[in-house]
């Protein structure tokens, strides 16, 4: 740094930073994001002379973690013997952002003008007490003097209307100044606090590396430098473009934000799902006490809702006819990888400012064709949601997180999808049909058998299906049965009173394939009975 420079009198660094160092140009040629951190890489070439040197790098991030910090030699004749961060306050005042200086003369103003407000407040209020205090002296004062046979009543009610009308002038100025009191202090916290979203930590703390470098003859060298800095994080992002409903255009991306102190431009990114925060520490080991207890005669069960959780639906066989592994996990904080780590490598370069604002770098991209159809859930939803139903044809995974819909018309809105191995399907709802109107209804009954003494519930759902278009629609339609775990439960389904012959899984899931006429409509029955065995209690 020049010594014009370090004497600027509008900027000044405690402590000083080295002039007299020769400067290492080693930009950021690569960073590996992680869930809560980033790796950054350097390289640079600098002229050393033989014995020690000591070269200094500019611009890196303040917060950059000390005892990450790695360097070593890629070419020459030499190694790094220390190398070490320095912190410097930077402390300006005329070469703020000119938005910057704009915002703080207006706070400025604002200020001024809020005091000045609260002080006539606060006169008018004191006048406008004395007033009321004269009124009330002079209302105590009138039986008296006319008492005396004192006063006029002309004198009187002029006296009394002129302190009135000051009354409710001061009142009126008192409440005004109130309103405007309140108005310039939420514009002065609005402008207080865009001026705070314009600070950066580059803006006061600068930071340097200072590496020792001993070399065997004079030339010149390539050093690497690596190190950790916080303040960076990425997350999946998709996007989901459905055309004709044939044919999806599927393309991953990763949401990056930084705001580390330094930028990165033009550098290879890398995306990790590796979680180093996890620790190695083995679990708490505690006693488990084992007792015995007699076993209840009593049958208590108790109806629960289990999720049914599927990563995919199916992959295509490999090569030699095995399938890829499924996922151990679904539901995992951060980035979800099925359960191994994953490293994601941008294609070309990128930028990313160290604003903490969020930046989007594709990753990968394919092409499959859809199997479009309606889906109906009543039991959730009255309503017919059109499905996409699709494979992975890249050699990437799709990492769970968001995925922004589109078709042919545009956008569509948002939706999640879980994570998706390489050759797996997959199905994206692209939103409602509002052709398709659903209404359900549902009624209960119970009885009991007098000879068997089981109890019977049975339940009847009716669903009623309207297609509003000109055009023939075919729906999906699923309802769910309760499905029993233990023999003094039984679960069935009532054929003869159920419309059609619906698919009925081992999950409960029953479905019907329906065909909707042109603005037509359609019924659909479900009867299905639960029969507990005698004495057997509900939770």
């Amino acid at each position: 740094m020049s010594t014009a420079t370090a004497l600027n009198p509008v900027e000044r660094y405690e402590p000083m930073p080295p002039a007299d160092l020769p400067v290492l140009e080693a930009p950021v040629r690569g960073v590996t994001l992680l869930e809560d951190r980033a790796q950054v890489t350097r390289r640079g070439t600098v002229r050393v002379s033989a014995g020690q040197n000591r070269v200094v790098v500019h611009g890196v991030a303040p917060v950059l973690q000390d005892v990450s910090l790695r360097a070593e030699i890629l070419s020459g004749k030499a190694r790094v013997a220390d190398l070490r961060i320095r912190r410097a306050l930077r402390i300006r005042t005329l070469d703020k952002p000119e938005k910057a200086r704009e915002l703080e003369t207006r706070i400025e103003e604002l200020t001024r003008e809020y005091q000045q407000v609260l002080e006539d407040q606060a006169r008018a209020r004191a006048r406008f007490e004395r007033i009321h205090q004269h009124l009330l002296l002079g209302a105590s004062e009138l039986p008296v003097d006319a008492g005396w046979g004192m006063g006029m009543a002309t004198q009187w009610q002029d006296s009394f209307d002129t302190l009135f009308r000051k009354s409710r002038q001061l009142r009126e100025s008192t409440l005004q100044a109130t309103f405007t009191a309140e108005r310039l202090l939420q514009e002065l916290n609005t402008l207080k606090f865009r001026r705070l979203a314009l600070d950066r930590v580059d803006h006061q703390v600068v930071s340097w590396l200072e590496a020792d470098v001993l070399a065997d003859a004079e030339g010149e060298v390539e050093v690497r430098i690596d190190y950790v800095v916080p303040n960076a994080l990425w997350r999946p992002l998709h996007t989901a473009r459905l055309l004709g409903g044939k044919r999806l255009q599927f393309t991953s991306s990763a949401a990056v934000w930084q705001n580390t102190g330094e930028d990165w431009k033009d550098v290879e990114l890398q995306f990790s799902t590796a979680r180093s925060s996890l620790g190695i520490e083995p679990p708490m080991l505690h006693a488990d006490l084992l007792t015995v207890k007699k076993k209840s005669e009593a049958v208590v069960v108790q109806a629960r809702q289990v999720q049914v959780q599927k990563a995919g639906l199916g992959s295509a066989p490999a090569a030699g006819g095995a399938r890829p592994a499924a996922p151990s996990t679904v539901d995992l904080p951060g980035v979800d990888d099925g359960g191994e780590t994953r490293n994601l490598r941008a294609p070309g370069k990128s930028t990313v400012p160290s604003d903490g604002r969020p930046n989007v770098i594709p990753l990968f991209s394919f092409e499959d064709d859809a199997e479009a159809a309606l889906v109906s859930f009543p039991e959730l939803e009255p309503k017919a949601f059109l499905r996409a139903r699709a494979r992975n044809t890249s050699a990437s995974p799709v990492l769970a997180g968001p995925v922004e819909l589109l078709q042919d018309n545009g956008f569509v809105g948002w939706t999640q999808t879980l994570f998706v191995a390489p050759q797996e399907k997959f199905e994206l709802s692209f939103g409602p049909d509002d052709a398709v109107r659903v209404q359900r209804e549902e009624k209960k009954s119970t009885k009991q058998h007098h000879v068997s003494k089981w109890n019977e519930h049975t339940t009847h759902i009716t669903l009623y299906l309207s297609n509003l278009s000109g055009e023939a629609k075919r729906v999906e339609v699923t309802e769910r049965l309760p499905v029993s775990e233990i023999e003094h439960v039984k679960v069935e389904l009532d054929k003869e009173k159920s419309t059609g012959e619906p698919e009925l899984d081992e999950n409960g899931f029953c479905k019907w394939k329906a065909e909707l006429p042109p603005n037509g409509h359609l019924v659909l029955a479900l009867r299905f009975k639960v029969s507990y065995a005698p004495g057997v209690q509900s939770a």
